[in-house]
């Protein structure tokens, strides 16, 4: 039976609007709802029982909205939590991982480097994904980075810095592929391609997560009726200064 019930999306902070710009444009006439936990970002350097807090408290805020499926639009908290959301909540729940896989299948002669937070490269998800398809890849904890997004920093000197630091180990290697494993970064792109040669590509984890999502709301006949466009809501446990940038970043 359809459902007009709008779909969650939860996120550390802001870079859960770039899984939620890919869900709009593939399923323009659902409605969504993303929540940004910044007041509490980064949960990149959280401990795992922190992060399953923090994703349990915002699931609950989006339960409270009615929905009918949640996203999990960050790979940290994904790779910590997922399947605790899954156990607890009565609707369906899918994440989000660095596209280990699917970069694999870009790669041509050269390396794959896979950014994440540094909670995100060592969770055992992640691991797993590394003992199937790790070969040649580069795993790159990146303290500090999503932070530039949180504040709209998405160019300027300190951020190039930043990167340049972060990036300085891989730049005499063939990197074909880089892997964006956390939702904050597709934001970053431009920045980072900078270093990296034209042929260089970009992925991230946006395309298995809809597709995910499209297979639980085709199982469950969830998708709305309706045939006019969705709307889209944003929360945050911040301010309206968060909920501006959400806007902001969701225009891009």
């Amino acid at each position: 039976m359809p459902s007009n019930a709008p779909i969650g999306f939860l996120d550390s902070g802001v870079g859960g609007v770039s899984v939620l710009n890919a869900a709009r444009k593939a399923l323009p006439n659902e409605d969504f709802i993303l929540y940004g936990d910044s007041a509490n970002a980064p949960y990149g350097t959280k401990s795992e029982e922190q992060v399953i807090d923090l994703v349990r408290n915002a699931a609950h805020i989006l339960m409270q909205q009615g929905i009918k499926a949640l996203v999990i639009a960050c790979n940290t908290a994904t790779g910590i939590a997922l399947e605790t959301m899954q156990k607890e909540l009565p609707i369906p729940v899918v994440g989000i991982l660095p596209a280990i896989r699917p970069a694999q299948k870009l790669r041509k002669e050269g390396d794959i480097l896979v950014m994440g937070t540094p909670n995100t490269v060592k969770t055992a998800a992640v691991k797993k994904l590394m003992e199937t398809d790790g070969e040649h890849v580069h795993l790159l904890g990146c303290p500090g980075l999503m932070e530039f997004v949180e504040k709209g920093e998405l160019q300027g000197l300190l951020l190039h810095a930043h990167l340049q630091q972060l990036l300085a180990p891989y730049l005499d290697k063939q990197i074909d592929v880089v892997a964006l494993g956390c939702t904050h970064y597709p934001f970053l792109q431009s920045a980072i391609a900078e270093f990296f040669p034209e042929s260089t590509q970009y992925i991230d984890g946006s395309v298995l997560t809809l597709e995910e999502l499209n297979a639980e709301l085709t199982r469950l006949d969830l998708y709305t009726d309706k045939t006019a466009p969705g709307t889209t809501r944003f929360m945050t446990s911040n301010g309206e200064e968060t909920i501006r940038l959400m806007e902001m970043l969701a225009s891009r």
